[in-house]
């Protein structure tokens, strides 16, 4: 694991961004819990998973994204898992059956412009 940063943030009215890039496994996935909670914590109209630059993902992002999704949802706020998705990730939402479950988006842009045709 490299001194990388993996996840990064964005934040306006619009949504609150979480970008994650690289890898994420069970040793990284601590650092986007606590963005995804910061999230939820944040003013945004909604929040938006943004996947496109990860290479590798395994089923400890499945979990943290399902919950995500539990939370955001009982919160009442809009939320969305975007790509373009990498093979590998494409791969494990297909495998697992995941794609079925998640709000998944093509883009960033894509999620919002969702989340904005059903107010």
């Amino acid at each position: 694991m490299s001194d990388e940063q993996l996840v990064t943030v964005r934040e306006s009215e619009r949504a609150f961004v979480v970008a994650v890039t690289g890898e994420i496994d069970v040793d990284a996935v601590n650092e986007l819990h606590e963005a995804v909670a910061r999230a939820l914590r944040a003013n945004a109209a909604m929040t938006v998973v943004d996947l496109s630059g990860t290479e590798f993902a395994d089923s400890s992002l499945l979990n943290l994204l399902l919950e995500a999704q539990q939370r955001h949802t009982a919160e009442g706020r809009p939320f969305a898992v975007a790509g373009p998705f990498r093979p590998a990730v494409t791969r494990l939402f297909r495998i697992t059956g995941t794609a079925d479950h998640l709000p998944l988006a093509e883009t960033v842009d894509a999620a919002a412009r969702q989340v904005d045709s059903q107010r």
